[in-house]
């Protein structure tokens, strides 16, 4: 069932839908195997569609629609998308017909666990967007993993709070439909994931279950109104990066349904979950269906039946593993004796901003093509928001150029997300500053001045 304002798409009449909708993407010229970028908002609409994509056994290329349209555009070539949905499109391509029948199963019973499903964008070690291709048995044996932790059931409402261009937010769809829970949508006029909109959504459609990054509970938590609410739920399901233990310690002093999670693209979704009994105990166990070890440099290795089916480029596929089949995730963590997981950080200078994946070099790329900078660092600062973001340190040839125009340029290159909150002049001697400690610099504490 879909969940969607006022509207209530119940399963039989959801069949219908989707059996219309697989009419009219034929109609369009769209195939089995083909690729199909969509960018637009969260709707239900864009739920019937993902269905119905599997069900003609096309491949779903979700992109966040808040993308310059230029890297819009090279991603959807680079991946080798037949065609193009945006906004607008979505409502069109779904329509529903009283005349058609019922299919009368689950979707997805009708697909091999082998079929190419959806395609989701990650972020590489350059920051440049890869393509991560997975398989129906990959999102199938990440919901099948998911439910031994965290039962749903028929009568169960999980709100789509995290993006469809996210594996979290795909992931939730696909636990749903397998276990004949509803799907709720935020809201009908506001984009989903939009903070104020969720504690009415979660009271308004009594949802028991939510999927949140830590920025989106902080900013609930700081309304005590919110807080009757949020104990309502049965789970609030929390990932998307080193979760703060102050966070924590909040959540279970309120009495809150935490669960934390270790996840990523390449896995479909959660690889270790579980409930904390405090903020200081590991409690995060490798779900069924994976696997996993720490390396000698305490880099975490994953594999099992949710590893995606590799990076593709056009229809070319890799697939890095080690020499013994493992995938390395460029995490750095420890098990302890019972076999739950702490996370550390990052080998690289990735970072997590608001549950989104910011690689500084891609940044860095993008100043350095601006006429007059020489120079050009991006470091993480903490925030007590959105756990980290970016500042860039910028060095130029000739007259200084502001801090809006330089924002002004990035936007045409870059998301919102990954444009830094400040632009700092550069300190005499930073170009020999260690890249490796990048990660402890914060508005130029730790640079050294020579």
């Amino acid at each position: 069932m879909i969940i969607w304002g006022t509207r209530c798409i119940q399963r039989q009449q959801l069949d219908a839908y989707i059996f219309s909708c697989v009419r009219q993407l034929k109609g369009m010229g769209m195939k089995p195997g083909d690729r199909v970028a969509l960018s637009a908002p969260t709707s239900a609409e864009y739920v019937i569609l993902l269905l119905s994509l599997w069900r003609m056994k096309a491949v779903a290329c979700p992109i966040d629609p808040h993308w310059p349209v230029k890297m819009t555009d090279a991603y959807s070539a680079r991946i080798n998308s037949r065609h193009f949905l945006k906004g607008g499109d979505v409502q069109k391509a779904v329509c529903f017909d009283p005349a058609c029948p019922a299919y009368g199963g689950v979707p997805g019973d009708d697909l091999a666990l082998d079929q190419e499903v959806t395609v989701i964008a990650t972020s590489g070690t350059s920051g440049t967007p890869k393509a991560a291709v997975h398989t129906w048995g990959n999102h199938f044996y990440s919901a099948q993993g998911s439910q031994e932790m965290i039962p749903l059931t028929a009568s169960d409402r999980w709100l789509l709070s995290l993006p469809l261009y996210h594996v979290a937010g795909i992931a939730v769809v696909v636990r749903c439909f397998l276990a004949g829970a509803s799907v709720v949508i935020p809201n009908a006029c506001l984009p989903a994931g939009r903070d104020k909109d969720l504690i009415s959504a979660i009271e308004r459609n009594q949802a028991t279950h939510v999927s949140l990054v830590p920025a989106q509970l902080y900013r609930m938590l700081e309304d005590p109104k919110h807080h009757p609410v949020l104990k309502s739920l049965k789970c609030i399901l929390l990932g998307g990066s080193v979760l703060p233990q102050q966070l924590i310690e909040r959540s279970l002093s309120l009495g809150l349904p935490v669960y934390i999670s270790y996840g990523l693209t390449e896995m479909s979704s959660q690889v270790a979950t579980g409930k904390p009994a405090d903020a200081h105990t590991p409690c995060a166990k490798v779900l069924p269906y994976r696997q996993m070890r720490i390396a000698s440099d305490g880099e975490i290795l994953v594999k099992g039946e949710t590893l995606f089916k590799g990076y593709g480029t056009g229809l070319r596929l890799h697939l890095p593993l080690t020499s013994d089949g493992w995938f390395q995730t460029g995490d750095l963590g420890v098990l302890n004796a019972r076999g739950c997981l702490t996370v550390l950080g990052r080998k690289d200078n990735m970072f997590i901003s608001g549950g989104e994946n910011i690689q500084p070099e891609e940044i860095e790329k993008v100043l350095l093509a601006i006429e007059g900078v020489e120079q050009a660092m991006v470091v993480s600062e903490e925030d007590k928001e959105f756990g980290h973001r970016p500042v860039a340190f910028v060095k130029f040839n000739g007259p200084t150029i502001d801090s809006g125009r330089l924002t002004d340029i990035l936007k045409k290159e870059l998301p919102r997300f990954k444009i830094p909150d400040v632009f700092y002049p550069w300190p005499k001697g930073l170009e020999y500053f260690s890249k490796a400690r990048r990660r402890e610099a914060g508005k130029g504490v730790f640079l050294p001045v020579l």
